[in-house]
């Protein structure tokens, strides 16, 4: 038969995760026997052993026994593969605390004494598979399951998933857990379906427990399907025909498909009377269309004014496109001549522009000879230090051999003074000899003590010369540094000068194309980057294309800063990279090359507080990816600019020696870097560039400041070559003086000398009579003679070495002549150079004024070609406009025939004539029209409506009919399948019976004969025979007693009769069923013991029978059956009450 598949209510809110893991017995292959677990403490140590040999049990700390034979030949069959309960497992459920039973996969018997808990194991397995609480008569709501005394309970089946029919095995494994939690509190229920191999929750939602159990044909609230206690005492105690043929209706399922039909019929009842009222509706449109086709038909002849009217209306349409069109062609005349001035201005920017690069490469080619030419000083103004140091040498040597010289004539007139001396000593020692004179000797005292005052006046200017020469000394000493310190300011000066005049012919040369700024060859790369193919995007830059600056008072700090970034390009990939590096050294350009992805970041959250003033804030970049790429390079947006240093200086100590957050550099207007990241209140100067118009500022005026440092600087060379020839003179005053100074110290020297020996002589005098004086003094003669002559000799030597030396001062001058002879020619080359790159610079400067002649004159047509396309942009959105208007009108143009105003004229004439018909009528004409066409839809609508409304009815009857013929055919297919059965199982008792079936009245009504029955019969058959003998009962007496034992109906059965006829018919209608589950409880309580053996033999008969299906029996009494590998008996052991 079809499967048919039970439908659930949604009884509870969706699932919420709860905290736990499933525990599961796990079993290996070689284990005998099967267990049954229950966790809770109320378990008890009570194990049940069966005495039979093939029979064992098995307890492990529970309150479950489960007892399982050994696998016979007769219970081989194979085991059901899809929707087998394999365990149950409750926690806190009713007066359970925790037990779990572990089920075969055939028959189950349930046993315990009253109260042990066993009806609670197959409500648990209701209430886990989404049954109601209603459904198994024990509870009002689930609340009533909960243990008392706790907050919430747990029900937990594990259903078999394998086979070719599995649900979704890759996700649900071999085996689903189902597991339900039941909430005291307002919480509702949850679900939670696992996978029974890995414990992962696959879903908490009742729909996917639904899909599952009906995927596997499990009717949980088929009332035949699981009999709870209840509901199995009213079908075993059910006596009524109606309630008989209830149970048969449902636990087929009937029932349901009987309400589906009805509903159905209830559908086409409904179409139908939708129908009727159509019908009666239709006649009345189909009246009412005609009467307003005949109205429209009345009002027709106004048909030709109308058409008139629109082929007119069209053509004024069209007229107003051509007016538009026309202004549009006026303006398009003036555009072309607009820019044939425009092109012929362009031709001449061109041609001025052509001889301004001309001019330029002339001037720089002339500024480059004149800077390669002062770059030939460099060579000669070292190689001039040589002979100068070497002149100043010689000087230095001759004015020592000067003074050796005086000292050595010095010397000489002493030992000639002495000698002269000596010779009169001797002839006055020989006049005195000869008359002596007191009076005499008191003269030579006083003139003693006369010449040793003179030595003390000359010993005291000596001391007054010699500290006047070391103050002269020290003085030229510090000279002579101030003379060097004035020669490196000349030459720094003159360098700076030298630069600065060609910064300024750069400048110069800039005016005309702001490009050349960034450096040579920058205009003819970017001329043939715009004539090569890129693989990405075309190259960006110089960068400094891009950038301008506020304020020019940071300009050169800025320009210090960024440097050669502003002269850099910007490429995506290192292909376009190669491909610009080969046309920069075509063109001789050395800007920097940078690959960068143009990723616009956010970079705000690096910036600095706003009270500060960032290098990013003081520029103005035109495009966001150079600004990216200059915060990437430079971190401008974090370097911040002051105007004054000691600003610097306070921010730094504010802010405890620290930069502020989010700053790497303070920068001041005036060249210092103030701060440092490591902290602490330093300030560094900056070697500043010179100015450039890189920051796209006014070039003028950059000029003319530039022009304003080279005269300062010039200024600042006259100054220092002055202030070095102030050095020298005063030098060469001092070394004058020094000479003097020199001289006079002789003087005294000799004057003391000469003082000293008159002192000795007239000593000598005073003191010595004796004639041996006059043979010392010969002697002493003698030796000055010799010393007189020593001197000679070396005086001749002195002044031949006097000779060489001012030969070689004499070579060293014509060397320094030749150097400077030149270095005079190398300069005023570089100074005719330099005369004729200014001249090219005023020709430049020419062309420069042309070229902003011809640029106003352009940009005066190019403002008027602005506003020539603007009005001929709305010209052309005016035409488009006319076009979409005229278009609503008519679709395609149409030819204008007349003008303006006479079309007007004659539309105007054509509604007169409309409006005078409509007046005659009432109505308008397009109102009528609009009327007949709405009516003639409308009927039509209704028409088709109501055909297709009447084919849907007819097949809905025909397939209801069908379906309703069909659910005959399977109501007379299940009765006949259950009376087979029912004749079956009755004969297992050795009863004979039927099932009476009145599906008009809807009854069922089992006929019975029992075995006694039976005996009575023959008994009465066999009285017939003897009849003969003893002369008593008839043939008709005979049929009569017969039939009467075979329409014996239930009641007039014992109870265990009753309760095996109807355990007969449950498991007839089990048969006609397809469940893989079927529970019963307390099946047998009212049959005696043997009919109880054969029902229990019936019942596991039936399901060795089904492969497919899994029996759970529940009884209160002992079973008397055998264990076997398909049947498992489980005894339940009466559970703690929370009351003891």
């Amino acid at each position: 038969m079809a499967k048919v598949h039970s439908k659930h209510t949604q009884e509870d809110a969706e699932d919420r995760p709860a905290n736990g893991k499933r525990s599961r017995t796990e079993t290996t292959p070689d284990d005998e026997y099967s267990h049954i677990q229950g966790l809770g403490q109320d378990a008890t140590q009570n194990m049940t052993q069966d005495s039979s040999p093939r029979r064992h049990s098995s307890q492990r700390n529970t309150n479950v026994t489960r007892i399982r034979g050994r696998q016979t030949h007769e219970s081989q069959a194979s085991e059901p593969e899809i929707g087998i309960v394999e365990s149950i497992e409750i926690v806190d459920f009713m007066c359970h605390e925790k037990a779990t039973v572990n089920l075969c996969p055939k028959v189950n018997f349930i046993t315990g004494q009253n109260g042990s808990g066993k009806s609670a194991i197959l409500t648990a397995l209701i209430i886990a598979l989404g049954g109601k609480a209603s459904l198994t008569n024990r509870a009002s709501n689930l609340k009533g399951f909960i243990r008392e005394g706790r907050q919430r309970a747990t029900v937990k089946v594990q259903l078999r998933n394998r086979g070719p029919d599995a649900y979704r095995p890759e996700l649900y494994g071999g085996s689903i857990v189902i597991e339900r939690q039941l909430n005291n509190g307002t919480t509702a229920s949850q679900y939670k379906l696992r996978n029974g191999d890995t414990g992962e929750v696959v879903s908490k939602r009742k729909d996917d427990l639904v899909a599952i159990t009906d995927h596997m044909a499990i009717q949980v609230d088929n009332p035949i399907n699981i009999l709870s206690q209840d509901a199995a005492r009213e079908f075993l105690a059910s006596t009524s025909p109606d309630k008989m043929y209830q149970f048969f209706l449902k636990g087929t399922q009937l029932h349901q498909l009987r309400e589906d039909l009805g509903a159905v019929s209830q559908a086409i009842t409904r179409a139908e009377a939708n129908i009727e009222r159509k019908k009666e509706v239709l006649p009345e449109m189909r009246a009412e269309k005609r009467r307003w086709e005949k109205h429209y038909s009345d009002m027709k002849q106004a048909h030709d004014f109308e058409s008139k009217k629109v082929a007119l209306c069209q053509q004024m349409a069209w007229a107003h496109v051509e007016e538009a069109e026309d202004k549009v062609g006026h303006i398009d005349e003036e555009l072309g001549v607009n820019g044939q001035k425009v092109a012929k201005i362009n031709d001449k920017v061109a041609e001025q522009t052509a001889f301004i690069d001309q001019i330029n490469a002339e001037a720089n080619l002339l500024s480059e000879q004149a800077q390669e030419l002062l770059r030939q000083l460099e060579p000669l103004q070292a190689e001039r230090r040589v002979p100068v140091e070497q002149m100043e040498a010689a000087k230095a040597a001759l004015r020592r051999f000067k003074l050796t010289e005086a000292d050595m004539n010095m010397e000489a007139r002493s030992t000639r003074e002495r000698i002269s001396s000596l010779t009169a000593e001797i002839a006055t020692e020989r006049a005195r000899m000869e008359s002596k004179d007191q009076a005499g000797k008191e003269k030579l005292r006083l003139a003693i003590t006369a010449l040793e005052d003179n030595i003390k006046e000359e010993e005291a200017r000596i001391a007054d010369l010699q500290a006047e020469q070391k103050t002269f000394e020290e003085r030229s000493s510090v000279l002579r540094e101030t003379k060097v310190g004035c020669h490196r300011e000349a030459d720094k000066c003159r360098d700076l000068v030298t630069q600065t005049r060609t910064g300024l012919e750069e400048m110069m040369r800039s005016t005309s194309n702001r490009l050349n700024a960034f450096g040579r060859g920058v205009v003819e790369a970017l001329d043939m980057i715009d004539r090569t193919q890129w693989r990405n995007s075309k190259p960006i830059g110089p960068i400094g294309k891009f950038v301008k600056l506020h304020n020019p008072k940071f300009s050169r700090i800025i320009e210090t800063t960024l440097d050669k970034t502003l002269d850099a390009f910007l490429v995506e990939s290192h292909a376009d990279r190669v491909t610009l590096d080969a046309i920069f050294r075509r063109c001789a350009c050395q800007s920097r090359i940078v690959i960068c992805k143009p990723e616009l970041f956010d970079y705000s959250k690096g910036e600095p507080d706003s009270r500060f003033t960032t290098m990013l804030n003081m520029l103005d970049i035109q495009n966001e990816v150079v600004k990216r790429q200059l915060i990437n390079l430079n971190r401008i947006e974090q370097i911040i600019l002051i105007e004054q240093r000691i600003e610097g200086d306070k921010m730094v100590a504010a802010n405890n020696g620290q930069l502020p957050r989010n700053v790497t550099a303070c920068l001041t207007a005036d060249g210092y870097s103030v701060g440092s990241k490591t902290g602490g209140l330093s300030s560094q100067s900056t070697n500043l560039i010179r100015e450039t118009s890189r920051l796209g500022e006014n070039i003028a005026s950059a000029i003319e400041r530039e022009k304003q440092v080279l005269a300062a600087r010039q200024r600042a060379l006259e100054h220092a070559q002055h202030s070095l020839k102030e050095t020298e003179k005063e030098l060469e005053e001092l070394r004058r003086k020094h000479e003097r100074s020199a001289i006079a110290v002789r003087q005294c020297k000799e004057r003391i000398n000469k003082a000293n020996s008159e002192i000795q002589q007239t000593r000598e005098r005073l003191y010595s009579d004796e004639p041996a004086k006059i043979a010392a003094l010969e002697t002493e003669l003698e030796q000055f003679t010799e010393q007189m002559e020593s001197l000679q000799t070396q005086f001749r030597d002195h002044v031949a070495q006097q000779k060489l030396k001012e030969e070689e001062l004499e070579q060293v001058q014509a060397d320094l002549v030749l150097i400077d002879s030149k270095m005079d020619v190398i300069r005023d080359r570089a100074e005719s150079k330099r005369e004729a790159a200014e001249e090219k610079a005023s020709q430049r400067q020419t062309h420069a004024d042309h070229i902003i002649y011809w640029n106003a004159k352009r940009t005066t047509l190019e403002t008027k070609r602005s506003h020539l396309e603007k009005a001929r942009a709305e010209a052309s959105a005016k035409v488009e406009e006319t076009i979409s208007d005229a278009r609503k009108v008519c679709e395609e143009r149409v030819e204008v025939e007349h003008a303006l105003a006479k079309l007007d004229r004659m539309i105007s004439e054509c509604q007169a004539r409309i409006e005078e018909i409509e007046r005659s009528s009432g109505m308008l004409l397009a109102e009528v029209a609009e009327k007949a066409q709405l009516h003639t839809t409308a009927y039509k609508k209704a028409k088709e409506e109501l055909s297709s409304i009447t084919q849907l009815v007819d097949v809905l009857k025909t397939s209801h009919r069908l379906r309703m013929s069909k659910w005959m055919q399977f109501r007379e297919s299940m009765t006949i399948r259950t009376k087979m059965h029912f004749s079956t199982h009755l004969s297992q008792r050795g009863y004979t019976g039927k099932l009476e079936f009145d599906h008009t009245q809807r009854t069922l009504v089992p006929k019975i004969q029992t075995d006694q029955d039976l005996v009575s019969e023959n008994i009465v058959k066999g009285g017939g025979g003897g009849g003969r003998k003893a002369g008593s009962s008839s043939q008709q007496d005979k049929a009569a007693s017969a039939d009467r034992f075979l329409r014996k109906d239930t009641k007039s059965l014992s109870g265990g009769e009753k309760s095996f006829t109807t355990i007969c018919l449950l498991l007839s209608l089990w048969e006609t069923m397809n469940c893989p589950v079927r529970a019963l409880d307390e099946f047998d309580v009212f049959m005696d013991a043997a009919n109880r053996a054969i029902a229990m033999s019936m019942m596991i008969s039936s399901a060795r029978s089904k492969n497919t299906t899994q029996f759970i029996l529940i009884s209160p009494l002992d079973m008397n059956v055998k264990p076997d590998a398909d049947i498992t008996i489980l005894r339940l052991q009466p559970p703690k009450r929370a009351s003891s």
